[in-house]
């Protein structure tokens, strides 16, 4: 019973989030929908901090599986389809769920989770899980072009291989670094499509993504697998 109605909550906590804002998710507002007290609520999490924090992990961990499944059908040696298949399916997961997207990996709010935990560290259930696997499978069968470590800040040298042993990222300082950068691209042009922030200049976001995306992979020397789609 216990399990049932944690998972209850989520899932109203969740209707809540896409109907009506992340502003609204209060645990009076979902033991106003369950017929529950307040304090009825609070016996199952102890701050609306903990309830936020544990629906941007259920969703980090929903979005993971989405990717997974579509590079499940791809062949583990061929890294430059399924990184480019990854990150296409990053995007579609985005724009299907922009106010879920924009919990989990959006503008931070007061409130939402932040006094928890750090939210960098659930990021790495995505970009460690996932995105840098892709990125690290492609370095470990065929490489890509990436500066030597000397050519790096001693400063962010440092960080990136903080970065490696918090992340078990098995590629050197430079690559990690180029990693960064594809990650930071993709995730800003996802990010602004799904949020509603590509509207002012563009009507439709596909046609952009599909232009930095084929950036990217000149960047990462995979350019001979990328294939228009539509």
């Amino acid at each position: 019973m216990r399990i049932a109605t944690i998972r209850e909550i989520k899932d109203v906590a969740r209707t809540l989030l896409v109907q009506e804002g992340p502003e609204n998710v209060t645990i009076r507002a979902i033991a106003r929908e369950m017929g529950m007290t307040a304090p009825a609520v609070y016996r199952y999490f102890s701050s609306r901090d903990a309830l936020i924090l544990q629906l941007r992990v259920d969703i980090f961990e929903e979005m993971a599986r989405f990717m997974r499944g579509v590079l499940g059908k791809l062949p583990e040696d061929e890294p430059g389809r399924r990184l480019i298949s990854g990150s296409r399916a990053l995007r579609i997961w985005a724009i299907k769920h922009p106010h879920e997207f924009g919990l989990i990996l959006g503008p931070w709010a007061p409130g939402l989770g932040r006094e928890e935990t750090k939210p960098e560290r659930h990021m790495g259930l995505v970009l460690g899980s996932v995105f840098s696997d892709l990125v690290s499978d492609l370095w470990r069968l065929r490489g890509f072009p990436a500066p030597e470590g000397s050519e790096l800040d001693a400063g962010l040298t440092r960080q990136l291989a903080t970065l490696s042993e918090d992340q078990d990222v098995d590629m050197p300082p430079g690559a990690i670094a180029v990693m960064l950068r594809c990650w930071v691209r993709l995730y800003g042009v996802i990010s602004m499509e799904a949020l509603g922030h590509m509207s002012f200049a563009l009507a439709e976001g596909q046609s952009f993504f599909e232009f930095e995306l084929r950036s990217l992979c000149a960047v990462l020397d995979i350019e001979e697998f990328y294939e228009k789609v539509g």
